[in-house]
């Protein structure tokens, strides 16, 4: 089946297939995501959330289906920002400068971009301290700050905050909440209180299978029965 997508702004899946352990996962999976603000993934553990995130951003390509994602009729710039963090053996700020260097920006332009964001985020300090030495917390932090250095219009999170302390929390989602306008966001959470704080829309997967794509507040109000128990739980590990 060819899909027929003419709209400029689109993040399309049409029945992507997918199996773990040679067993089939996500089976004929076929969903339109809002392209304004901000998504977050919800449900329980193991139920799809990290998958389907790495499918929309083409680190996994299904076995069957198609995405498709255009913003402004053109292919998003993206930046992802992964559960398993790996940095350079180089400093917070060569790390960040790192992808710049290899798209080959000059130099001022790059240093530029990174101490602003430097700054933002408050991690002036940490500049010459060797990425890999850094808490856990320290190390998800600069690879969300690492995420907007070539300023994406796409940005695909995975936990952004898990392991990190309330006003490193407060600083992302005050990005977040600021940008959702600018940068379309893609986030899977945990955590029901930050989902009710920053989506806009929410996807609620169970065992590979969307059970509701819907604006917050419908999300809140939902009659499903699984959707219910969730939010009643409200913990979802």
């Amino acid at each position: 089946k060819i899909l027929m997508i003419n709209s400029e702004n689109h993040i399309t899946l049409k029945n992507i297939n997918y199996s773990v352990n040679n067993k089939s996962f996500f089976k004929n999976l076929s969903t339109d995501i809002s392209t304004n603000g901000i998504t977050v993934i919800l449900g329980p553990n193991g139920s799809g959330k990290t998958l389907l995130t790495k499918i929309i951003k083409g680190l996994i390509k299904p076995e069957r289906g198609k995405l498709s994602i255009k913003l402004n009729g053109m292919t998003p710039n993206t930046g992802y920002l992964s559960q398993n963090i790996i940095f350079l053996r180089r400093n917070v700020f060569n790390n960040l400068a790192y992808p710049l260097e290899i798209k080959g920006f000059d130099k001022k332009m790059i240093n530029k971009r990174v101490e602003f964001l430097l700054k933002y985020f408050g991690f002036s300090s940490k500049e010459k301290i060797s990425a890999r030495n850094l808490s856990e917390g320290n190390k998800q932090y600069l690879s969300f700050i690492r995420t907007l250095v070539s300023k994406p219009n796409l940005l695909i999170l995975d936990e952004p905050s898990s392991n990190l302390d309330m006003q490193f929390t407060k600083k992302v989602e005050n990005f977040l909440i600021k940008e959702r306008n600018r940068i379309k966001i893609i986030m899977v959470t945990h955590d029901l209180f930050q989902a009710k704080r920053l989506a806009d829309e929410i996807l609620f997967i169970n065992d590979g299978e969307i059970i509701e794509v819907s604006t917050k507040n419908k999300f809140l109000k939902s009659k499903n029965k699984l959707i219910q128990k969730f939010l009643k739980e409200g913990v979802i590990y």
